[in-house]
């Protein structure tokens, strides 16, 4: 009796270990960095990215409802703010999802050849807000990357290295 629940709690303790590995994120971040800038009303976030798995990029149908923009061959990409940074930005209206209003933005590298790329993402602040308040909630957000309409990975900002 006691070898059975000894074998029953190292299987749990196994499975559990290997689903957690299992769900890692196809792509990481390895650095970010912000740049608000007063006289123009932008916050841009600069993001280094990592490919840690293999995927295919899938051909996409965009829609009105996308929680992301579309950039890099079939990914799409956006900062998803936190209530406090959402307050203090522009939000594109009549959406499904909260979403700061997209200035510009793009990418460099292919993951495809490279494993990395770097993102660049610039959104419109609102006018007469504190332009430190930005700075300081600007990294309490995540990085969503989307293949089409479809999350394949959220990565919290202020939790990168």
């Amino acid at each position: 009796m006691l070898k059975k629940r000894h074998i029953t709690l190292i299987l749990l303790v196994l499975l559990t270990l290997l689903t957690a590995f299992s769900k890692q994120d196809p792509i990481v971040i390895s650095d970010v960095e912000i740049n608000v800038m007063k006289i123009a009303g932008i916050l841009r976030y600069d993001i280094v990215l990592k490919k840690t798995a293999e995927f295919k990029l899938d051909d996409i149908n965009e829609t009105n409802n996308s929680p992301g923009h579309v950039f890099n061959e079939g990914l799409n990409f956006a900062v998803r703010p936190n209530n406090n940074l959402a307050s203090l930005m522009e939000l594109e209206s009549n959406k499904k999802y909260v979403k700061m209003q997209l200035r510009g933005g793009g990418s460099s590298g292919n993951f495809d050849t490279e494993g990395k790329t770097t993102l660049n993402l610039e959104y419109s602040i609102k006018k007469d807000v504190d332009i430190d308040e930005v700075g300081k909630s600007a990294l309490d957000s995540t990085l969503l990357v989307l293949m089409g309409n479809k999350v394949i990975a959220e990565i919290p900002l202020n939790k990168v290295k």
